[in-house]
């Protein structure tokens, strides 16, 4: 609810995610994880996106104007927003931490058991990617000053990008190779043509089969569209 208001106040407003970044002094990224809903902001951000919508602090969090929120209840959804950011921070931290101890035990085993080691993680992670999930495509048509581009990328379950590629001119333009998150890649894609008078639609979309096709969840056009 909150990241969903938070890109319509966005819109109305005629903002860019880029733009509203620049008017909150954060960049672009967290502008897309508060939309996409992978972390939310904090009071005294909610307060100023709240004064740069012009809307009450109320109608960001998704509650009726009219509708009167006691300062108890304004405490417990602060306390509620720090509790589900220190959530989404503790897993990153816990990532890193998992990271680290890897690289310690790498250090400090001889260099036998450092193959050993190594042969595990490997057999590990292969045996870790058979089992993580199929990986997903999803292909996309962009038009322009009466110019049509396309563009394709695969990622896997947690939304890691795999490969990625399609029309040069969206790769420059929007400088695709700084994005790992493919949600974050779409938005960024969507919000380029949008902002510019174009137009941003997913043409294909689902998981790769082994033969390399795509079985489709979702298709807007009946003209297929072949991304190489």
């Amino acid at each position: 609810m909150l990241g969903e208001n938070i890109k319509n106040l966005r819109k109305q407003k005629g903002y860019s995610q880029e733009t509203l970044a620049q008017q909150l002094s954060v960049v672009r990224q967290t502008v897309s994880k508060w939309e996409k809903g992978y972390s939310v902001p904090d009071a005294e951000m909610l307060e100023r996106m709240a004064a740069l919508f012009e809307v009450p602090v109320t109608e960001l969090l998704g509650h009726s104007t009219q509708e009167q929120i006691s300062p108890s209840e304004t405490k417990e959804i602060v306390n509620q927003l720090a509790i589900l950011n220190e959530q989404l921070a503790l897993q990153g931290r816990n990532r890193r931490r998992t990271v680290k101890i890897i690289l310690i035990a790498l250090i400090g085993v001889p260099l036998v058991l450092m193959v050993l080691y190594l042969a595990l993680i490997i057999t590990f992670s292969a045996v870790r990617s058979s089992t993580s999930g199929p990986i997903s495509r999803v292909e996309m048509r962009c038009t322009l000053n009466e110019e049509e581009y396309y563009y394709g990328i695969e990622y896997d379950n947690q939304y890691q990008i795999i490969s990625a590629g399609g029309d040069a001119w969206i790769a420059n333009h929007v400088q695709v190779e700084q994005y790992g998150d493919a949600n974050v890649l779409m938005a960024q894609i969507e919000d380029y043509f949008i902002d510019r008078g174009g137009t941003f639609e997913i043409i294909k979309q689902g998981t790769v089969e082994e033969n390399g096709e795509v079985a489709i969840q979702k298709i807007v056009d009946p003209q297929e569209a072949v991304i190489e």
